[in-house]
């Protein structure tokens, strides 16, 4: 009787310590699938955030050009390389009655038998989703501020897929998903596995039980699969993000484990010293292992966050890392009597190099050019490349216009000075327009584009110096 209950009492232990490990184990995993959907929600927002200001960047560049001339508008952006990439993105002007007035690429929508969309008169980024070609495509609109009669529009058209290219099955799985959806939780573009849909309604909580939920993730049922999901509005885009990771195939890494545990317990019930032995050597094997894939997955986080915030050539920080830090400057500037100057450079015969000497050179130039950049200013500015020979300096606490008139004559000195290029001299200069906080605008988009505008002033008066925004010059 009493080996019996003996033999009862160790065999209710193993069992309960079992069933506590298996339950750890599948908590551990859910608790893990929480905190890589935040680390991919992160990625993801960010590249879609990326695209998504580059893209409007460009609409507010045609609507700028397109207030100094009222034809070739699309030709003399593409002379000066400040369009996006025609085998991906196709910019046009369209009217009111959707013609194409001009375009970076042919339109075949008439022939396709296709429906262009019709776009509203809003002064806002407008984002709207049709089919082309048989595939699905979003357009992005902004409409035009010229003094026309007929109103028109600047448009950016790019497959919808482009936005969920970056699906990584490896983090996701084969069940997960990246879509977009807008205010109405209408896909644009939704990704599992290999299967793409669009213009489905998912089963999502409103935009205010979004904003109140803390960012954190949520069970959803769609396409008849059970997903841990997060949902992102965008920041100033009528969209949202929504990455999902499907909890079965999760847990599914479990199973085995599971068998595994229960196999061992019924071995070891005959030998509870031994079985305790090994369970605390697995336990430990178990948070090591643990351990490495969380420093595995930190890693690549970092990696992936550098990457999404910096430029590939240069290393520099690119146009959305110079978005954040703008608005952060902003924020804490706002109510203090301290502002900035917001620097828009570029680099005066910069194309011949590339037709001369190739794009190899031309790189090398570039980050050469990085180099004496990040050498003229202060530690505490931030250096940022736009993209081509596009630089925009931010110089932070600046209350004169002294400081700033000596930082662009060291910077047009700097440039000035000849570089070595493959056995041969290389002469550039540059072009500078300065914005000044907040005398010249209060917010991001204003201050670069009255930037931008200061730099053409600056080319037409003979390039190799640098022009204040309105009547002053350095």
């Amino acid at each position: 009787m009493l080996f019996g209950t003996v033999g009862l009492l160790i065999v209710l232990i193993i069992v309960s310590s079992t069933h506590y490990l298996v339950s750890r184990e599948q908590a551990a995993i859910k608790r893990q699938i929480e905190h890589s959907i935040g680390d991919i929600a992160d990625t993801y927002e960010a590249r879609v955030l990326r695209s998504l200001r580059e893209i409007d960047a460009t609409l507010k560049l045609v609507d700028f050009v397109a207030s100094q001339q009222r034809s070739d508008i699309l030709t003399t952006l593409s002379e000066r390389n400040l369009l996006p990439p025609g085998l991906i993105f196709s910019v046009s002007i369209v009217d009111g009655q959707g013609r194409v007035k001009e375009s970076t690429s042919p339109w075949e929508l008439a022939t396709q038998g296709d429906t262009f969309p019709t776009l509203p008169d809003v002064t806002e980024l407008v984002v709207e989703a049709f089919s082309a070609a048989g595939r699905q495509q979003l357009l992005f609109a902004r409409k035009l501020s010229n003094e026309s009669n007929v109103p028109e529009w600047a448009t950016l058209t790019v497959s919808a897929d482009y936005f969920v290219s970056g699906y990584d099955a490896g983090s996701l799985g084969e069940r997960g998903l990246l879509a977009l959806v807008d205010a109405g939780n209408v896909t644009r573009i939704a990704r599992s596995g290999s299967q793409l849909t669009s213009r489905t309604i998912m089963a999502l909580p409103s935009y205010d039980e979004i904003m109140n939920s803390d960012d954190k993730p949520f069970l959803t049922h769609w396409m008849e699969v059970e997903r841990m999901t997060l949902v992102r509005p965008l920041f100033r885009f009528p969209l949202s993000i929504v990455v999902g990771i499907s909890v079965e195939e999760q847990l599914a890494s479990a199973y085995p484990m599971a068998r595994r545990y229960w196999l061992r317990a019924l071995i070891v019930s005959v030998a509870a010293l031994m079985f305790l032995g090994l369970l605390a050597r697995l336990s430990h094997q178990l948070q090591r292992e643990r351990q490495r894939v969380m420093d595995e997955r930190l890693r690549h986080a970092r990696h992936i966050e550098h990457l999404a915030f910096h430029d590939t050539l240069t290393q520099l920080p690119n146009r959305a890392y110079l978005s954040y830090v703008v608005d952060q400057t902003i924020g804490q500037h706002r109510e203090s009597e301290e502002g900035f100057a917001l620097l828009f450079l570029d680099l005066d015969r910069f194309k011949s190099v590339n037709d001369t000497q190739g794009h190899e050179a031309g790189d090398k130039l570039l980050r050469l050019v990085a180099k004496r950049l990040l050498a003229s200013v202060r530690e505490h500015d931030v250096v940022a490349r736009l993209g081509g020979d596009e630089f925009v300096i931010l110089l932070r606490n600046i209350t004169q216009r002294e400081p700033v008139t000596r930082i662009t004559e060291q910077l047009v000195t700097a440039i000035q000075e000849p570089f070595a290029l493959q056995g041969q001299t290389c002469l550039i200069s540059v072009s500078i327009g300065v914005a000044l906080f907040p005398h010249d605008g209060a917010d991001e988009q204003t201050l670069m584009k009255r930037a931008d505008a200061a730099m053409y002033r600056a080319k037409q008066a003979g390039k190799n110096t640098a022009y204040f925004h309105e009547r002053w010059s350095v």
